[in-house]
Parts: C-alpha cells; structure tokens; sequence
C-alpha cells in the first residue's frame, strides 16, 4: 500500500481540489458550508436516503461531520466537495471519494447528497461524472465503488448515467432506521474511459481548474533510415523510465522555435536551423499540478550526432518499435502524426 492510499495522486491544496463544470463549482467543504450542511442534513427526505446522518440530526451535526472529514483528508483517505450552482453560488449538496481497504484491495467510494431543491436538475449527474474524472484521471484510482438504499431509483439512475454496471443486492446498517436493503456497484478506470469513448464526445466530462499552463517544445528527429529518436526519462525524475520525444520547457519571451532550438542543443548536443523545423502536431494534456501544451516538429536536418548530454538514454526506433514504447500519456496522442510521416 502507498502512502497515497491507493491512488497516484491526492490533491494537497483546497486550489487543487477545486474545479468547474459546465453549471456547476465544486470546492472542499469548509466552515463556510456549516449552516448550509446544517440545515438540509437536518431534512428527512435527505437524512433517510444516507445510511450514516441520523434523525433528528444533532445541533453539532455538521461541525462534527466536517471535523470528520478534515481528519480523513489530512490522512489522505478522502475529499469531500461541497457542490455549487456556478452562476449563482448556492450550495447545492455534498459529494465525497473515501478511501476503503477491502482485503487488502484498495478501492475508492463515491457519495453524494442533495438538497430537495435541486433533485431532478441533472446537478447529481453532472458532479458525479466530473468527480469520476477527477479520480481516474487525477488520482488515478483504479477502482470506484458506490451504493444506494434499494427504493432510491433516482441515485441508481445517475450511477447509471456515469457508467457504473452490475448491480449487486445486500443491506447495511443505517443511522436512523436500522438495517436497511442496499444496493451496491463498482467501476474500474479502464470502464471508466471505454464508457465515455462509447459515448463520443458529447460524453466528455468538461472540468475546468485552475492549475498553470506549461508550454514545451518537442523534437520528432527522423534519420534516413525512416527511424525516429525517442529519449528516456531518467532515474529521479517524474514518469522516469518513459520514453519522450526530446525537448523542453518554453522560457519566458522565446519562440516556441528558439526553446527548442536551445534545448536539443543542451540535451542532445545539436544544433538545428529555424528553417528546418517542421510544425507537425501538437498535445494538449491535462496532468494533476499543471496543464501541458506541447507543440511537436518535425525534423530531419540537422549538424552533430545526437548525445544524451544530461544522462538520458537515446535510441533510434522504427515504427513498429514505436507503438510499443511505454510514453508519457502528453506523448502519446502524439504517435499518429510521427508514424503518418515515418
């Protein structure tokens, strides 16, 4: 088990675990959500549809819910937003992920909850597809577990609605009524990503953070022997091992073509002409901490023999051997346009 308790990434900051969608905002809750939480927790129509909020709720019920809560984030093991209408602000309910080890298999439960005066507005699917998002592609959780009391038809249409399959019949223990029916769901990320590729690109989750936007500028070098140069990340830094096409970041005030220019002559010692950089594509990816732009040219003349000049591997590779190289998933997308010229 890593210290991230089964996921690659845990946002660190209350601006890492915020975003926006479409209609909605969605930011952790803190003692600004109290008197909101408060309130509609108090509810019966919403207290009956969640297993752990007893009724009558006490008048503490929300600051010890998120003392709860602030505990199990600080231990990595949860994160839970407080859901908003983007144009007005109002708070509109509570979705979480919380970190479960069910025989030694990590696994990652979504919840939610909302006020009666947004049922029926779409508000609980939206967040659940974008907070599915967040996870598989963020966190990279593998697995996401999630359940409703059997008599809620509408919490099993948006588990539904987000992918998840196979439904399975049990019963738990509830803060209120005692056992209660149950049923319960699971999805991995690789249904994840097949259920919104079969949707096409209407189904595309829409999340907008705040995170900085990195330009780099990459290299696809081809020699005469219709080979490309790939280089490996090395040892100590982050996807160490990949294999990347060579290149870096953009500085302040440079061209995309001058930082390219200056970086394959610092890391592969060469020396490239403007005149001879091709553009051929470009990747747009999303990544926990920041938001890659990559321009990618391509490239066939240059002056030097290519060297790893700051102890990355090198190698020159065919297409086939191409397609099989483990890439940085910003490198990826890329692979059609380099083997369209090879």
């Amino acid at each position: 088990m890593t210290a991230n308790r089964g996921c690659g990434w845990f946002p660190e900051t209350s601006d890492q675990m915020t975003f926006r969608t479409p209609n909605l905002r969605l930011e952790p809750l803190a003692e600004q959500h109290l008197a909101f939480v408060q309130a509609e927790a108090a509810k019966w129509e919403v207290a009956q549809r969640l297993s752990s909020v007893p009724h009558p709720y006490p008048d503490d019920g929300a600051a010890d819910y998120l003392a709860r809560v602030q505990a199990h984030v600080a231990a990595r093991e949860q994160v839970s937003w407080v859901v908003a209408d983007r144009a007005t602000g109002t708070d509109l309910g509570v979705i979480t992920l919380r970190f479960f080890d069910v025989d030694d298999q990590p696994c990652w439960e979504l919840g939610y909850w909302y006020a009666p005066s947004a049922w029926g507005r779409g508000v609980a699917t939206e967040a659940a597809s974008h907070v599915l998002t967040f996870a598989f592609r963020f966190m990279e959780v593998e697995t996401v577990t999630s359940g409703v009391p059997l008599d809620n038809l509408a919490s099993r249409r948006v588990l539904d609605k987000v992918g998840f399959e196979g439904w399975t019949e049990d019963s738990i223990e509830t803060a209120h009524s005692g056992r209660q029916p149950h049923l319960a769901t699971r999805m991995t990320r690789a249904q994840f990503e097949e259920f919104l590729f079969s949707g096409g690109c209407t189904a595309q989750p829409q999340l907008e953070r705040s995170v900085p936007v990195v330009w780099v500028a990459a290299a696809a070098l081809f020699d005469a022997a219709d080979r490309v140069l790939v280089a490996q990340r090395p040892a100590g830094k982050s996807l160490a091992g990949l294999w990347e096409f060579p290149g870096g970041k953009i500085e302040a005030l440079e061209s995309p073509e001058t930082a390219l220019i200056r970086e394959l002559k610092e890391e592969l010692g060469i020396d490239v002409g403007e005149g001879c950089l091709a553009p051929l594509t470009f990747a747009s990816h999303a990544y926990p901490n920041f938001h890659l732009m990559m321009p990618l040219y391509a490239i066939n003349k240059w002056q030097g023999e290519p060297k790893g000049q700051e102890g990355q591997a090198l190698k020159w590779v065919t297409k086939a051997e191409l397609r099989e190289l483990p890439m940085p998933p910003a490198d990826a997308p890329l692979l059609p346009a380099v083997l369209d010229w090879m």
